[in-house]
């Protein structure tokens, strides 16, 4: 009997944005959504499995907050219920990148929990059903769990499914990081609030499912101009959302206007490159893997600049060890 897993998933950032949640649903998504995963992001979880006691989190290395505690056993809950799972568990996870601050920890962190718990239950477990159990805990765990290029498409119990495997890809993105601290008003709030208040939130659903048509249309040709056009407009269109909740959210500072407009002027000046924000203040910078050194040495020289990343394509949720 297995005892000890330690499983790994990657970040992944959308190029057609999931904002809003069915409501009454099962984390279900109201718009679907398009991502790559980002190998240089990822969470690592050790999962041990005993039989008396009570589950036990640690989140980089220290005890989890309350909250965070919570809503990891809830989760632990949901699989114990569903009888796929029994016992007691201790998790400990730990990313390579700052948590809660806009650069999809909550994907890598629960792709690899539910990786590591798949590994516990009582029967076999396919991609389709662990991202979608995945999505139970973080909306888009479901896409971390395929990686690669995944969508995400809207139903009654949506999964991810890969669209094009991280190894054929051309292009990566560079993460042009400002703010690490913990967000004030977390995704899961902030979409519940625009949902209840922002007078464009039902537009903004109706322009997520053509924007995912259209970039599908354009993955398919292989376009990165077409591609990188239809993530700023849909990534501009979901803050604007956003921005327009009462009290409106806003999630953006000074340096992510400033970062924008640097890479609008970097495609003046010729070179492909387009910008996509998270529901932080983090940029990051769709191109290809070629010019990837370039971007990141223009982005380390800008001002209010605290880390540059750059990432190509990562894969789906793995095992790293099993005892």
């Amino acid at each position: 009997m297995i005892k000890r897993v330690h499983t790994r998933a990657f970040s992944n950032i959308a190029l057609i944005k999931y904002w809003g949640k069915v409501p009454g649903g099962d984390n279900i998504p109201a718009t679907p959504s398009i991502s790559i995963a980002l190998r240089e992001l990822s969470t690592e979880t050790e999962v041990e499995r005993f039989d008396v006691g009570e589950d036990r989190v640690f989140i980089n290395g220290v005890k989890a907050t309350d909250k965070d505690t919570e809503r990891i056993t809830s989760y632990l809950d949901m699989w114990r219920e569903l009888e796929l799972i029994e016992g007691n568990y201790s998790i400990s996870s730990r990313a390579n990148f700052p948590i809660a601050a806009g650069l999809a920890s909550s994907a890598s962190g629960f792709a690899a929990l539910a990786k590591a718990l798949a590994e516990f239950s009582r029967i076999k477990l396919g991609k389709r059903k662990l991202s979608q159990l995945a999505r139970r805990g973080s909306g888009s765990a479901a896409r971390s769990v395929t990686g690669g290029l995944s969508a995400f498409p809207v139903g009654k119990d949506p999964a991810a499914r890969l669209l094009i495997d991280a190894r054929r890809l051309s292009y990566g993105m560079v993460a042009i990081t400002v703010d690490s601290a913990r967000k004030k008003i977390s995704s899961r709030e902030g979409m519940e609030h625009t949902r209840q208040t922002s007078p464009f939130y039902n537009k903004w659903i109706k322009l997520g499912a053509q924007d995912y048509k259209e970039m599908l249309r354009a993955i398919n040709l292989r376009n990165l101009t077409r591609i990188g056009e239809l993530m700023e407009s849909n990534t501009l269109a979901m803050h604007s959302c956003i921005m327009s909740a009462r009290p409106p959210i806003v999630y953006w500072s000074p340096a992510t206007i400033y970062i924008i407009q640097k890479v609008r002027s970097w495609r003046d000046e010729g070179l492909d490159v387009y910008f996509t924000i998270d529901a932080g203040a983090n940029v990051f910078v769709l191109c290809m893997k070629d010019d990837m050194d370039l971007v990141a040495s223009k982005a380390e020289k800008l001002q209010g600049v605290v880390k540059v990343i750059k990432s190509e394509p990562g894969g789906g949720a793995e095992v790293i060890s099993r005892q």
